[in-house]
């Protein structure tokens, strides 16, 4: 196996030039990681925890390019990784750093992944449109959720949600399972689009079942610090049919591990008063890795039956694609 990697890593030295990726991998990654990327490493290496699979899209298509390069330049311990991941930043240009982290990110070989410049800040009110691998528990008012997603593939994501309300009644709040897909995305937009599908049982406080049938968006305009976010949904209840419909738009600006976002929500019903509530947040990156973050606001009613008293919000996720809890710190 060492031959064969030796003699993959020459024939690759001889047909390209000194800086391309592939040459730049050969002769930083390969010991580690193997020739192919797939976390196979030579016999004469000792690792502290097993190197990655660099071939596995969901690995490699997670993250931005930027946040590769910074593990590459700066190490794994810079992100709460293992100290077995050198930093390269003394020894290579920003050039070569960026050719070896295009190279690692299309051992991938598989087209149809969304990539994680797409990947914004959650919000709280709108859906993702980017599938993810997450925990998230969440609080508004005296309700409380937690979620669980599971990515499937490239683009398929699966959640169920089960609710609680801290209150003197102790019925159950409900539950509810969604599928989610992506049915465009573009890197060179910064924007992608998903569909998907709720269905909420007679259980617990939930006297119908209720379908919501979804739309989500998020575009991050010019791959600046602006993130926009939002959701259409037009709900449905057994008995009732369709009830209106409700918009939920969000905008926020990434400043460093910070987000302050502003959403709204706004529900047109088919009979009724329509209501309009505004969420001021604050979203925050609590791990180096990136893979557990907090969010905490409050909701505004602006429009709609009294009375109208403002509710905190807040969740706390955990990315669990990313790595363990206890990792990344």
């Amino acid at each position: 196996m060492m031959v064969s990697a030796g003699w993959m890593a020459l024939g690759m030295a001889l047909q390209a030039p000194a800086d391309t990726g592939a040459v730049l991998y050969g002769a930083w990654c390969s010991s580690c990681h193997g020739a192919d990327g797939r976390g196979v490493s030579r016999p004469t290496v000792r690792l502290e925890v097993p190197a990655a699979d660099l071939a596995d899209c969901a690995i490699s298509s997670a993250e931005p390019e930027d946040r590769w390069i910074a593990i590459v330049r700066d190490g794994g311990a810079s992100v709460g990784l293992s100290i077995d991941m050198p930093a390269y930043g003394d020894a290579a240009t920003p050039e070569q750093l960026r050719a070896v982290v295009r190279y690692i990110r299309a051992l991938c070989g598989e087209p149809g992944w969304p990539p994680g410049e797409l990947n914004l800040p959650r919000p709280f009110l709108a859906e993702k449109a980017f599938p993810e691998n997450e925990v998230v528990v969440a609080a508004h008012g005296r309700g409380q959720e937690l979620i669980y997603e599971r990515r499937i593939g490239r683009r398929l994501q699966v959640e169920g949600a089960a609710r609680t309300v801290a209150d003197s009644s102790p019925e159950f709040g409900g539950f509810t399972a969604a599928l989610k897909y992506n049915v465009w995305h573009s890197l060179a937009r910064r924007a992608l689009v998903s569909i998907g599908l709720e269905v909420t049982p007679p259980w617990g406080r939930q006297p119908l079942w209720e379908v919501e049938p979804f739309v989500a968006y998020g575009w991050n305009p010019g791959g600046g610090a602006t993130v926009i976010q939002g959701e259409v949904l037009a709900p449905w209840e057994d008995t009732e049919g369709w009830t209106g419909g409700q918009l939920r738009l969000g905008v926020g600006q990434q400043i460093g591990r910070v987000v302050p976002m502003l959403e709204a929500g706004w529900t047109v019903p088919r009979e009724g008063q329509q209501t309009l509530a505004l969420f001021p947040q604050l979203w925050v990156q609590l791990s180096r890795l990136g893979h557990v973050a907090a969010s905490a606001g409050v909701e505004l009613p602006v429009a709609g039956p009294d009375p109208r008293r403002a509710r905190l919000v807040a969740f706390f996720l955990w990315d669990y694609g990313d790595g363990p809890l206890h990792r990344g710190w």
